[in-house]
């Protein structure tokens, strides 16, 4: 990770751009925390990284960190590289190297888009063990596999809100850590309190590190 001010490229890139248009008053936006790929080394100790090395960012404003916004320019040192701490956490998760608390919280920490089909509903499909889901890629190479006529942004919140009866989460299909989460989970880690978030967030270290690596 790194912070960092100004990014090469920042200028062209949506990601960069939304988050100045939702801090609302730009001065305030104070810095980035970056995910970088672990792969880019710096040839100089204050060279800015190229745009297809960083994973995502934490938009940083009064010294607290946003939701992480993934980097549609990211270009993977690995086909099978996670693409994003939430993506990483899954898969962690899924080797049994991770607490599924860790899922929780990095729910409520990201941002993530869910496949819309065209309509204003999302697309729901069926998971490879037969559940209704609505479609949700971490990061823009996941977006890449599912093919869907539009792609909504959102946070855990509005997730929940759009989830119809008998309809559950399908993370990531068609990648190497596809995985379903029932609409009972998603409820429970938008409902968590304070106190157990606290809780969590000292019991454990998150799977920032490995986001950038098998």
């Amino acid at each position: 990770m790194a912070n960092k001010n100004r990014l090469e490229g920042e200028q062209e890139n949506p990601i960069m751009a939304e988050t100045a248009e939702q801090a609302q008053d730009e001065d305030k936006l104070e810095n980035w925390v970056l995910l970088m790929d672990p792969g880019w080394e710096p040839e100089t100790e204050d060279q800015s990284p190229p745009i297809e090395a960083v994973v995502g960012l934490w938009p940083v404003e009064d010294g607290k960190a946003g939701k992480f916004r993934a980097n549609p320019d990211y270009v993977p040192a690995d086909e099978n590289s996670p693409t994003d701490p939430l993506d990483a956490a899954l898969r962690l998760v899924m080797r049994g190297q991770g607490q599924v608390e860790q899922i929780q919280l990095m729910l409520r920490d990201s941002l993530f888009d869910i496949a819309m089909n065209g309509d204003g509903r999302p697309l729901v499909m069926k998971s490879p063990d037969g559940v209704p889901c609505v479609v949700i890629a971490t990061g823009e190479s996941h977006r890449r596999r599912i093919s869907s006529p539009d792609w909504r942004r959102i946070d855990l919140g509005e997730l929940v809100e759009l989830l119809a009866e008998d309809v559950d989460v399908l993370f990531n299909p068609g990648g190497p850590a596809a995985v379903r989460l029932n609409a009972n989970f998603m409820q429970l880690s938008l409902d968590m309190d304070e106190e157990a978030i606290e809780r969590l967030y000292a019991a454990q270290s998150l799977p920032v590190a490995p986001a950038t690596g098998p």
